[in-house]
């Protein structure tokens, strides 16, 4: 599977803002609000998700090398591509960008405990639940060293 990150540009906003989840996952931000947070915080990285070519899906990550992590903020697969292994390939090409950079030990996600399918995915590829709870959310890590 030939799978990719690209920066989001005039060319594809329109197509990343149009991806949505299916009806029950209601607690999935939006797109549009995930890239109008990446404009206050310039720390975060918006990518959309793209295989053999065509979008998939969306994420937003931050590194934090004093932290030692890379925070995965946002991630959603359309309604039309879940369920193909997008998901998991995507972590999997986040997890290299997250061993390349200095310093990042961990690899860090929060996720609504009503997330059954991403958490499974989550867990599958390694996370661990840390039992913590923040604003609501349950909080995972994978240790990468």
């Amino acid at each position: 599977m030939n799978i990719e990150f690209r920066e989001l540009d005039d060319d594809n906003f329109d197509e990343c803002v149009a991806l949505a989840v299916r009806a029950d996952q209601p607690f999935v931000a939006s797109n549009m609000k995930s890239l109008a947070q990446a404009c206050i915080n310039r720390a975060a990285v918006p990518r959309a998700i793209y295989v053999e070519g065509a979008m998939v899906g969306f994420l937003m990550y931050l590194v934090d090398r004093g932290g030692g992590e890379l925070y995965l903020w946002r991630f959603m697969m359309d309604k039309g591509q879940q369920g193909k292994g997008y998901g998991t390939a995507a972590l999997g090409l986040l997890e290299r960008i997250a061993r390349a950079e200095p310093g990042v030990v961990r690899m860090r996600l929060s996720t609504s405990p009503d997330n059954a399918n991403g958490i499974k995915v989550y867990t599958k590829f390694g996370f661990m639940d840390t039992g913590i709870l923040d604003d609501g959310e349950e909080v995972f890590v994978k240790e990468l060293r």
